[in-house]
């Protein structure tokens, strides 16, 4: 497991799950949120190598296929690019400190991801709001702002993610 702590806000990554918990909201994204940030931290790792699809997906123990399909997600937003040929393979885009959570997470998720409504009442709006709706706001933005803040280096360079046990290990 690994933590970030900003501002009595943490973000837990657990194996390829993402948990943000900011006083009392939490937040769980998708596993495949988590397979994104478990490959791009790999590739990272890699200081700037091409790689290929088949590589990452078995170091991170993430089927292939599933894995393509990520990476066309990513490759779409400008966060990894790729190269054909010899000594071809994928790549971060930029460095890791310029590519946020939230950039990740809004290329796998799409730009919507985080609902409306905690509740997922579908006549929620600034008209018909429903109980949580001031809360679920508030929580909403300062979900996004701490994502926007956590960059990928900061997940590559944190002391947890280095004493954490893995299945596999990552690009060892």
């Amino acid at each position: 497991m690994l933590s970030i702590k900003d501002d009595n806000k943490v973000i837990f990554i657990v194996d390829t799950f993402i948990i943000l918990i900011d006083y009392a909201v939490m937040l769980c994204l998708s596993q495949t949120t988590g397979y994104a940030v478990h490959a791009l931290v790999c590739l990272d790792e890699q200081s700037g190598h091409a790689n290929l699809i088949r590589d990452i997906a078995g170091r991170t123990g993430i089927p292939k296929p599933y894995f393509a399909r990520i990476f066309n997600d990513l490759a779409h937003r400008g966060l990894v690019t790729a190269k054909r040929g010899y000594r071809g393979g994928i790549a971060l885009a930029r460095p890791a400190d310029e590519i946020s959570l939230l950039q990740v997470v809004e290329a796998v998720e799409g730009p919507n991801w985080m609902g409306p409504c905690l509740l997922g009442v579908d006549d929620c709006t600034a008209c018909r709001i429903c109980p949580t709706h001031a809360v679920w706001q508030r929580a909403s933005e300062q979900i996004k702002a701490v994502l926007g803040k956590t960059t990928l280096a900061d997940v590559t360079a944190s002391p947890m993610r280095k004493t954490t046990t893995r299945r596999k290990q990552c690009c060892a």
